[in-house]
């Protein structure tokens, strides 16, 4: 922040110089830089004092007409509004944030239709100008003493349960006399990211500074995770290169393959062996196996490591605070999944009601349904015998009878059948089904009383065929007597399921 105003690639979107902001508060005046969430500019407050203006920019979602900002279609304006509050929250979080080491913010507000954060202005350059352009001044002792601040300031963020997740050598600020300070945080971006379906895809990690939990999406993230990023920055202090990207290294392991890390314990000239060591620890692949908080690497720098009190009592007070958190966390999660799983118990006996009782209605009308077409039948029938004159009805006794239960009682819950009647007179009338089947517990009515009609009217025609003195099949091998045998007693027939012989007749 130390260069003044640099030229604007992005002239289209930015505030020109002399904009006013928060009526006269602040003043723009140039250009610094611009990434892919927010726009930062050097500006100067009603004292004349300098300070740096932070806009919350989304390029992907938003575009500027004038100074007001705007979502680029109106599906987007919800999102956008989300992420502004978002940007918000983050800056008034940050703003209770106060160390010598962390950039201090001084305002927070909203105008042109999007969110402000004015930032105390530093007079220093970032840590990636000074590795490649001032190598010089970072020392053995330079980078111990900016290590200890560093972990001092990250520690502080830690204990007020906030993440910083875009510590990288780019957003570390030294001053003329060395002092690191931490700018830029990426909570926000994160968070935004996360809740916007536009931003999701957006490139928030840093290949080679963030651990390979930032790569994967929902990876769990922890104080290990700044600290990965601090070591990887601190690996390019000393070495001069970055190291390799995690998410190379996480391939290399699970491929069985070496990992590609190179560390920096006792590559280095002038370094204290416990100082080196700590930075390879902290750069572990897995989170569970790296340094887990600031002051255990400070602990580890000393030489002094968990027996130290102080640090375990720093350590303590984070490890229980973490607990309760995941414990507060946990119970949250765990109701939720209880009451999902009683509405979903709920609803399965609901719809099981429901198809039951969908069953039974089934049932009743295919009940009634039967019962119907027996009655349809039986009615039918009764027309088509007052339209026959033939029968016993006629007195003539030129014929018999038989009528009979149809099936024995209990079948079906039916204690009467169907009757067979009819008469084998000069008029050849046949047998005729009376077709009321009542209480069929669910048989087909239908296929029963078309069975029962037609072997009563093959019978009705047999017995004509003897009455005639015509030769009915069967009769030869000692079958069924004639009709006139069996209405003068003689003879025994086979059953049909019809019931016995009663006289009709003289």
């Amino acid at each position: 922040m130390t260069d003044g105003p640099h030229i604007d690639p992005h002239a289209g979107d930015t505030l020109p110089a002399g904009t006013p902001l928060l009526q006269g508060q602040y003043l723009v005046e140039g250009f610094l830089n611009a990434g892919g969430f927010g726009i930062t500019y050097l500006a100067r407050d009603s004292l004349d004092r300098r300070v740096v203006i932070k806009e919350c920019f989304p390029s992907t979602m938003c575009c500027r007409t004038d100074e007001m900002v705007r979502a680029r279609s109106r599906s987007h304006q919800g999102e956008f509004d989300a992420v502004v509050r978002l940007f918000g929250q983050e800056a008034r979080r940050l703003a209770k944030l106060e160390h010598p080491n962390i950039v201090g913010v001084r305002d927070v507000f909203e105008e042109n239709g999007t969110a402000y954060m004015a930032l105390d202005y530093v007079d220093g350059r970032d840590m990636l100008d000074v590795i490649e352009q001032e190598t010089w001044r970072l020392d053995p002792d330079t980078v111990r003493e900016i290590t200890l601040q560093l972990l001092d300031a990250i520690g502080h963020v830690h204990a007020r349960g906030m993440l910083h997740r875009d510590i990288s050598p780019d957003n570390i600020l030294l001053t003329a006399d060395d002092t690191p300070i931490l700018i830029d945080f990426g909570a926000a971006r994160d968070t935004a990211r996360r809740k916007s379906r536009l931003l999701s895809a957006m490139h928030v990690v840093k290949d080679g500074y963030s651990p390979q939990e930032f790569y994967l999406q929902g990876g769990e993230q922890s104080p290990a995770s700044d600290l990965y990023s601090l070591a990887a920055s601190l690996y390019h202090a000393i070495t001069g290169d970055p190291p390799v990207y995690s998410h190379r290294r996480l391939a290399a392991i699970a491929e069985r393959q070496p990992d590609p890390y190179r560390p920096v314990a006792g590559t280095a000239e002038g370094y204290d062996r416990r100082f080196l060591a700590m930075i390879d620890r902290a750069m572990e692949v897995f989170s569970r196996d790296r340094v887990q908080s600031a002051a255990e690497w400070m602990a580890g720098i000393a030489g002094t490591g968990a027996a130290c009190p102080e640090a375990m009592a720093v350590d303590d007070a984070e490890i229980a605070e973490r607990i309760r958190r995941l414990v507060e966390a946990t119970n949250a999660e765990v109701e939720e999944v209880q009451r999902q799983r009683r509405r979903e118990q709920e609803a399965r006996a609901r719809q099981a009601e429901i198809e039951e009782a969908e069953r039974e209605a089934a049932r009743i009308r295919r009940l009634e349904m039967a019962r119907r077409e027996a009655e349809e039948a039986e009615r039918l029938h009764r027309e088509k015998l007052s339209r026959d004159p033939g029968g016993c009805a006629d007195g003539a006794g030129r014929g018999g009878a038989r009528a009979g239960s149809a099936g024995a009682p209990g079948a079906g819950g039916a204690s009467t059948g169907g009757a067979i009647t009819g008469g084998a007179g000069a008029d050849g009338a046949g047998l005729h089904v009376v077709a009321h089947v009542p209480g069929a517990g669910g048989v087909n009515r239908a296929a029963l009383l078309r069975e029962r009609y037609e072997r009563a009217r093959r019978e009705a025609e047999e017995e004509a065929a003897r009455a005639a003195g015509k030769p009915v099949p069967g009769d030869e091998a000692g079958g069924k007597p004639t009709l006139l045998g069996r209405v003068l007693g003689g003879g025994r027939r086979r059953s049909k399921g019809i019931s016995k012989v009663e006289g009709c007749g003289t």
